[in-house]
């Protein structure tokens, strides 16, 4: 029986590997933003496809995630609170450059 579990239950959810790509979306979109407009309805058009997939994925693919604290989405959101910081810095640079 145990077997079977582990050839048919699917691979491990390792959500590590989302938090990284997000947090690299969101930081190529705010360095370059400014200086390509284009990259901010790509990046909102990446993250609709990385949650859809991701809901698809959860339920049919991988088994249940692991139970996890908030310790990562914690870490991740205070990560993401220098985005702004970024954008508005090297926006400024980018719009002042001659």
């Amino acid at each position: 029986m145990s077997q079977y579990l582990d050839v048919y239950s699917g691979n491990d959810y390792t959500i590590h590997f989302k938090y990284s790509a997000i947090l690299n979306i969101v930081f190529v979109t705010m360095m370059y933003g400014v200086g390509m407009p284009l990259l901010f309805p790509l990046a909102a058009f990446n993250f609709f496809n990385q949650w859809l997939t991701e809901r698809l994925t959860v339920a049919y693919v991988v088994r249940l995630p692991a139970q996890l604290d908030d310790q990562l989405t914690t870490n991740c959101i205070r990560v993401l609170k220098f985005s702004p910081i970024l954008l508005l810095c090297n926006g400024f640079w980018m719009v002042s450059n001659t």
